[in-house]
């Protein structure tokens, strides 16, 4: 009897434990990309972007992270890359057409845990306000690449969601802060 009730307490506390448990989410839209030729669809990293892609991995060198998630385009999959080779992380694609769908499958499938997203300017608040119910700033512009968008989701807490910058700089906005209540 004294074995079972130790056995549902371990239970009890692991149960609790992990419902409580931190899913962090970091969203960059992708590197500077080449832009010489208008009719590339699916453009490489100019140099800067790829100083850009080497500036994330180390901003994100110290982060546990489990998964990386890249449209199917060059210039999202080269802007994870260097993050993905230094943590021997397999890059998934994903299809940004329902991202609402695409905010679901990254709870569920990562919960817990603290993974990247490489999107697009038109995708990457999208992605964040389907995953908080708001977005944290209008747009990204076409210039703007440097933007850092980082979302902490806890059952029972406020969401948060922090906006830093990495590489060289493109944008005036420092430190900025958004929050929710669940």
């Amino acid at each position: 009897m004294k074995k079972i009730s130790i056995i549902f307490a371990l239970f009890y506390i692991l149960s609790f434990a992990l419902s409580a448990q931190t899913t962090t989410i970091y969203l960059v839209r992708h590197a500077e990309k080449v832009t010489t030729n208008p009719k590339d669809k699916d453009p490489l990293l100019t140099e800067q972007g790829q100083q850009r892609a080497l500036d994330l991995a180390k901003k994100l060198q110290k982060q546990k992270i489990t998964a990386i998630y890249t449209t199917n385009y060059q210039r999202t999959q080269l802007t994870a890359k260097p993050l993905a080779d230094a943590k021997s992380i397999n890059i998934k694609i994903y299809e940004p057409k329902d991202l609402k769908a695409f905010a679901n499958q990254l709870l569920t499938e990562n919960e817990g845990n603290q993974i990247l997203v490489v999107g697009h300017s038109n995708t990457v608040l999208e992605t964040i306000e389907a995953l908080v119910g708001k977005r944290p700033i209008s747009e990204i512009s076409d210039q703007e690449y440097d933007y850092l968008f980082t979302v902490k989701l806890k059952k029972g807490k406020d969401t948060k969601v922090n906006i830093e910058h990495y590489g060289a700089k493109n944008s005036n906005v420092e430190g900025l802060q958004m929050m929710k209540g669940n």
